[in-house]
């Protein structure tokens, strides 16, 4: 069987572009033939892994612009000719869907991430009559983001199967080797400064700018409490002038990228994801994984994964405040903090292992229309 995945950018480390190259080796060890397509003109960091493995890596060296990677992208398909075509993220769902069918591909799947929630209304239109006109199915990350896709942009609901991330659990043992005081000694870090934490590309949707001024809230009532932001991202700049607005420059610390993420979560006392939406977050599974107590906004893709007070637990995004009070109280209580963080490392162990991923998308694979398309609506 031969597979396509397309997909924005095969550079920028998200989650989406994680998952892509680790289901991608997967399939190729399966036998696979397996074709990786970025349309930006960037060198993703393992490619050369990939290409090692007997992928064949295509950039389509595009300036932005996905309507001019258009013909490009149907003239490699049509040399290419796969049986399954996999479109990642947005524009790659409506151009791949678009591209696809022109090529005459013989099955075509989205996979559906985060939903964005500031959609224009053009946008959404137009990705439900792609998703009905082009696509034989549609793989989401949770069953959050379906439900988004199917009332939002009319999505066909029996077409659309939700698979969730997974998280390699053989890395338990690799966090277990990391020593977490060597770590805080490299950042100047002592035993006595408190680590709030969390991981993310720096952009508007991630909101680490709401995590900032509850942080400044907290610093007040702790003076060693200190901020990890784990990423890169337009939004640097911006949120290092508000960290300086806010008094707390010399409180907060930003890594830039890191490939190597769990030696940070290994520095953290808490973790907090405040973003606006998500697909399925990779970082909360790492965090459990680590065995942190975890704070999450009560949106789209993160309290799909929270118990909540029960694996880990939520805030409302109106009030910077009520997440530095939760921060305060299970710094205050921790053994109700261990006893989060115990259960969110059950729950990755028990529902979250990427083989259960990895058999997921497989099994699925194998069930599509690859050879006999259903007729399309």
């Amino acid at each position: 069987m031969k597979i396509f995945m397309y997909i924005y950018s095969l550079h920028t480390g998200g989650g989406a572009e994680n998952v892509l190259y680790k289901l991608a080796l997967f399939l190729r060890k399966k036998g696979w033939q397996v074709y990786v397509c970025g349309m930006l003109d960037e060198k993703p960091s393992f490619e050369d892994s990939m290409t090692a493995q007997g992928i064949k890596v295509i950039r389509l060296r595009s300036n932005h612009n996905p309507l001019r990677t258009l013909p490009r992208l149907v003239k490699v398909l049509r040399q290419v000719r796969p049986d399954i075509m996999l479109n990642w993220l947005y524009p790659c769902i409506i151009t791949g869907g678009i591209a696809g069918r022109i090529a005459s591909v013989p099955c075509l799947i989205s996979n559906l991430r985060g939903p964005d929630l500031k959609k224009k209304k053009l946008k959404v239109l137009l990705d439900g009559i792609v998703a009905r006109c082009c696509y034989d199915g549609h793989i989401a990350v949770s069953q959050n983001v379906k439900d988004v896709f199917v009332r939002r942009e009319k999505y066909p609901a029996d077409k659309v199967t939700v698979i969730n991330n997974g998280l390699d659990l053989a890395a338990e043992k690799y966090i277990k080797k990391i020593s977490r005081s060597a770590v805080r000694r490299a950042w100047r870090l002592t035993a006595k400064n408190i680590v709030i934490g969390t991981l993310g590309r720096l952009y508007p949707e991630k909101n680490q700018q709401l995590l900032l001024k509850a942080f400044a809230w907290l610093a007040l009532r702790l003076p060693e409490a200190r901020l990890l932001l784990v990423g890169d991202g337009p939004m640097r700049q911006a949120l290092e002038r508000l960290a300086a607005e806010l008094g707390i420059s010399d409180k907060v610390i930003f890594t830039g990228w890191q490939s190597d993420t769990y030696r940070y979560l290994r520095l953290m006392d808490i973790y907090v994801l405040p973003s606006l939406y998500e697909g399925h977050s990779g970082s909360i599974l790492q965090a459990w994984a680590c065995r942190l107590p975890v704070v999450g906004a009560q949106t789209t893709g993160i309290r799909d994964l929270i118990t909540d007070g029960k694996d880990g637990l939520l805030f409302s995004l109106k009030n910077p405040q009520e997440l530095a009070n939760i921060i305060l109280n299970l710094l205050a209580y921790p053994k109700f903090a261990q006893k989060l963080a115990a259960a969110g490392q059950q729950t990755v162990t028990e529902n979250y292992a990427e083989k259960k991923m990895y058999a997921g998308y497989l099994n699925y694979l194998k069930g599509s229309p690859a050879q006999n398309p259903p007729p399309r609506r």
